[in-house]
């Protein structure tokens, strides 16, 4: 049979140490040529709605140790929108009744089987604030109590969540352009954790005395300046494009997520000029810095002073992220009972593929 879940199901799945722990796992599989992934791609096709475009997403990866492979695939129509300084990249609710596509599908590594089909919308969310957690809890001091948290979304949601579970977190300091949306969120994610969390008026203050600092924003541009970093701090971004790029040398240690970049972009031939919404990555060597499970096996050092400024950047997604997250959700909605079951035979043919 395969499991259906929706994203409730999922949300009562996923808990914080069994997200963190088969992360973790799949890291180390990684580190030791156990796990595979496929770069991300991306396909566009210009849209009827002004500064928007058609964007089809996908990604993929394995974990051998876990016995599965996930794909996860977006249907979204994006588009660029201006919010006070920054330049947000927001996808356009227009599936359904307002609603979004995007899809993880596991599969057996032993008989070829879809184990599961699920949304990604918790999992996508959970993937990016566990990993920077792990980053985190590798070269945040272990006694880091303030963190600063720029952002108000779904992302931030989650590194609030993690971050906390990975360091002593005493208070969260929130920033986000729109007042109401940072009071309503510090006040939802202090109710959740038990962590109280403070909204403050603008960037630099939610930075200023942190011993964490973390960006997670849809931002096309820098929310924060690498000038603010102190002495000690450990600072998290999860795009490249919401960071500022003097944070590379500011910082005394740098990790990444991956080195296995190269995101695909393809666009309808001829096309003189990208699409609204089309943000590419600026070309790197990220050869020189080294990934998160380096940190995590040992093969690369952390931090080794009180006083170094760290720096992980969450800088390009991964399918092994999805295959962890769909793994976990899997194997615990099949421990309590949730989702529903369909017959496997449904996708099933005697047609050789």
């Amino acid at each position: 049979m395969t499991l259906i879940l929706n994203n409730d199901e999922i949300q009562q799945a996923l808990g914080v140490k069994d997200c963190l722990e088969l992360m973790e796992e799949a890291y180390r599989e990684l580190a030791v040529s156990q796990a595979v992934n496929r770069p991300t791609s991306h396909s566009y096709l210009a849209h009827s709605l002004p500064e928007a475009t058609y964007s089809f997403k996908s990604v993929d990866g394995g974990v051998r140790k876990f016995g599965v492979l996930a794909l996860r695939v977006t249907s979204d129509v994006v588009q660029n929108k201006g919010t006070g300084d920054m330049v947000r990249l927001e996808k356009l609710p227009l599936a359904g009744r307002g609603q979004f596509l995007g899809l993880v599908q596991l599969f057996s590594v032993e008989t070829g089987e879809l184990l599961a089909i699920m949304p990604d919308g918790i999992i996508q969310q959970t993937r990016v604030g566990v990993t920077s957690a792990l980053g985190a809890r590798a070269l945040a001091r272990d006694n880091s109590e303030l963190l600063g948290l720029i952002g108000t979304g779904g992302q931030a949601q989650a590194h609030f969540r993690f971050l906390t579970a990975v360091r002593p977190i005493k208070r969260v300091k929130i920033f986000s352009p729109n007042s109401e949306h940072r009071k309503a969120f510090a006040a939802r994610m202090e109710r959740e954790t038990g962590v109280p969390a403070e909204p403050v008026d603008n960037a630099r203050e939610a930075v200023k005395n942190c011993d964490v600092v973390c960006t997670a924003t849809n931002s096309s541009r820098p929310v924060m300046k690498a000038a603010w970093l102190e002495p000690g701090m450990h600072y998290n971004a999860i795009r490249e494009f919401e960071m500022d790029e003097a944070a590379f040398e500011k910082s005394d240690v740098v990790a990444i997520h991956t080195r296995f970049g190269g995101i695909q972009h393809y666009l309808p031939p001829g096309l003189d000029q990208d699409l609204p919404g089309v943000r590419r990555e600026k070309p790197r060597d990220w050869s020189r810095f080294p990934e998160i499970q380096d940190l995590l096996v040992g093969k690369s050092p952390g931090r080794a002073s009180e006083n170094q400024i760290t720096f992980f950047l969450n800088n390009v997604g991964t399918g092994v992220q999805f295959a962890a997250m769909g793994y976990c959700a899997y194997r615990a909605a099949r421990q309590k009972g949730l989702g529903k079951e369909i017959p496997t035979d449904w996708f099933l043919q005697d047609i050789k593929p």
